[in-house]
């Protein structure tokens, strides 16, 4: 990929910077949004709990792993999620999906596998640097593609690893990436809310539970 630099001692217009923000952050979108699926939840006798975001690591669908068992953004006001059904972006095909990796124990960390039928390249991870630019992917409302949301890494410390932007509740389970689209790791903000400081499942906690999952790691 083309590296983009901007220096602004060199003369640089500010609205030709925005404008080559603009166009960077365009370009992380069409490289991840293909792969963000959203996730559908359904209680046991099949009553709609939720809607949720995820995204495809080769054979498999990354999520949060607090979605299994949410109960509605009232606490109890529904069943618990038990069963998942899958939308894809490009052509908006649904399938129901098997929880192949459930959440651990605590959610600790906030992550689930689940397997349909399509599969995908894996994304690149990186290294996580305080006050990156970050972007974070999910879906809002009813929308069938997903929403971009621009900010800022602004913790890196272990257990409390987290990013300043705007989501909402559907962008649980979504991928958070750096400005080549490389992930740094999984949305696991409170449901039902919307916030600036978001929580998130870093990618060397994801790495670890892909591998004792039995599939491969991040590259």
């Amino acid at each position: 990929m083309t590296r983009l630099r901007i220096n602004l001692d060199d003369g640089v217009d500010p609205v030709d910077v925005g404008a080559a923000v603009e166009m960077l952050g365009e370009a992380v979108y069409a490289k991840v949004s293909p792969l963000v699926v959203k996730l559908i939840g359904f209680s046991q006798d099949g009553s709609l709990v939720g809607q949720f975001s995820g995204f495809m690591h080769g054979e498999v669908i990354v999520a949060a792993g607090h979605m299994q068992g949410f109960c509605g953004k009232t606490l109890g006001s529904t069943s618990p999620a038990v069963a998942f059904k899958a939308r894809y972006p490009t052509d908006g095909f649904e399938e129901d999906l098997e929880v192949v990796a459930p959440s651990p124990p605590g959610n600790v960390p906030d992550l689930i596998l689940l397997k349909g039928s399509r599969s995908a390249k894996s994304l690149w991870s990186t290294d996580l640097e305080i006050m990156a630019s970050v972007y974070a992917l999910g879906y809002t409302g009813t929308e069938n593609k997903p929403s971009c949301s621009k900010g800022s890494l602004s913790s890196t410390m272990p257990g409390s690893v987290a990013i300043t932007a705007h989501a909402d509740d559907g962008f649980l389970g979504g991928p958070v990436v750096d400005k080549h689209g490389r992930l740094l790791g999984v949305v696991k903000g409170e449901l039902g809310t919307t916030i600036m400081r978001i929580g998130i499942t870093p990618n060397y906690d994801l790495h670890t539970y892909l591998l004792q999952a039995g599939y491969p790691g991040l590259i």
